[in-house]
């Protein structure tokens, strides 16, 4: 999926929430917490009067309420997740990598037409990065090539 895609698929906050709750639940929405299925949608509103799509376990001990960012790289961000998307389609489809500078050149701030700090763009990058960690990863071994590039090997005084 390119860039164009990404940002027209994902233009708006429900899209996104949409796409990450079939991706997060495909058999329909569970308790994070007991994994149970009887769970109903709340319609709270935010600040700014807009509703949130939170979800809340029917189960009598639990009763825990939760959305589609519980416990996701998105979760408590105040970035409109559409430019999440757009900052991990970036990332995802920078053959060399992308700096937190490039990321802030890219994206805009929080709120319109300004635009966005550093730091946030450094938080977006790490974010993303550690999401694309492979905890199970195992490490290379014997002799490894990659782009071009000869690593290992007998040094030679010559």
């Amino acid at each position: 999926m390119n860039l164009i895609d990404v940002s027209q698929e994902f233009a708006t906050e429900d899209a996104c929430l949409a796409y990450l709750e079939v991706m997060r639940w495909p058999s329909g929405v569970a308790c994070l917490k007991c994994g149970s299925v009887k769970v109903t949608r709340l319609n709270p509103k935010d600040k700014r009067g807009k509703a949130r799509r939170v979800y809340q376990c029917l189960e009598r001990p639990c009763l825990h309420q939760f959305t589609a960012t519980t416990g996701t790289i998105f979760h408590d961000t105040h970035l409109p997740l559409g430019t999440w998307f757009i900052a991990m389609a970036l990332i995802c489809d920078a053959k060399k990598g992308m700096s937190a500078c490039q990321l802030q050149r890219h994206l805009p701030g929080s709120k319109k037409g300004q635009k966005m700090s550093y730091r946030t763009a450094w938080y977006l990058c790490h974010r993303i990065r550690k999401a694309m960690e492979d905890p199970n990863k195992e490490k290379f071994t014997g002799t490894v090539e990659a782009d071009e590039t000869y690593i290992g090997g007998k040094y030679n005084r010559g």
